[in-house]
């Protein structure tokens, strides 16, 4: 599922460009290819309850800073973004994305959460609102479109994990759907944008013990490898006689991988989740 991130103007696209790449990153090369190899997928552990996420309403909003460029080319194709009515309806197939380029950021310049009830297409002007409903189960659902993509033939849509999860899709990679708009982005300068989410802290489980005692050795020895501005390192009773070994990073994409990187290179296989 490629992603296109930041979209601002025809000149900027390929497939795979992240806004770092645009924006002037100082990871190293080698991150950032690392970055886009690794596959896409559902939380490997997940702290949200999807089911009992409230339905969004449908809201008026500002036309997006971002995102919303007369044209733009990804893989060869150019895209043009294009007025859309209220009402309007169109079926095809929707895929969805999810951990890869969670804490990443959208089109329209906020990060993606993969929690959220989200979508990205590829025309539509940016924040609209939309109905999706999956037409294999009857289940709908309203959803944010702040992004843009797919960019794989014949796809329509592409959902955050949360949407496909509500929707009864997320086992699976595609399914068909329909969609129609409910609310446009307009021009009102009265109108208060949507601020920018913060992005999600991560949380890596390094170990769980069956001591306070050897949960704070494993935490000592931890602290003494990373660097302290980049990373803290916490000691956390599960309530069950467990105690969890804990690494959270600075709110930072090019931190949080390395961190990742350091951990693994220390033996340890982290296990991510976001702390909400």
């Amino acid at each position: 599922m490629s992603r296109t991130l930041l979209v601002l103007g025809l000149s900027f696209f390929s497939g795979c460009s992240t806004v770092q790449d645009w924006m002037g990153s100082n990871e190293p090369s080698e991150t950032r290819v690392s970055i886009q190899e690794v596959p896409d997928g559902p939380p490997l552990i997940s702290s949200v309850d999807i089911t009992a996420l409230p339905e969004p309403e449908a809201k008026p909003e500002p036309l997006s800073r971002y995102g919303n460029p007369e044209s733009y080319l990804v893989d060869g194709v150019t895209y043009k973004v294009k007025p859309v009515r209220l009402g309007f309806e169109e079926t095809g197939i929707a895929s969805w994305y999810g951990r890869k380029f969670h804490g990443r950021l959208t089109s329209s310049g906020e990060p993606f959460d993969m929690f959220q009830f989200t979508a990205a297409h590829k025309t539509m002007p940016i924040p609209a609102w939309i109905r999706v409903t999956n037409l294999e189960n009857g289940k709908s659902l309203v959803v944010r479109v702040n992004d843009r993509g797919p960019f794989k033939e014949g796809r329509v849509l592409d959902l955050s994990w949360a949407a496909a999860e509500r929707l009864g899709f997320s086992e699976n990679g595609t399914v068909e759907v329909s969609y129609e708009v409910l609310m446009v982005p307009t021009a009102n300068s009265s109108l208060i944008a949507n601020p920018l989410a913060k992005v999600p802290q991560s949380v890596f489980q390094v170990a769980a013990v069956s001591t306070e005692d050897q949960a704070q050795k494993l935490a000592s020895q931890i602290r003494s490898a990373i660097p302290r501005e980049q990373a803290s390192v916490r000691v956390e009773s599960n309530g069950s006689g467990l105690f969890r070994v804990q690494v959270l990073p600075k709110l930072d994409l090019s931190v949080e991988n390395a961190i990742y990187e350091k951990l693994v290179m220390l033996g340890w296989s982290p296990q991510k989740s976001i702390m909400k």
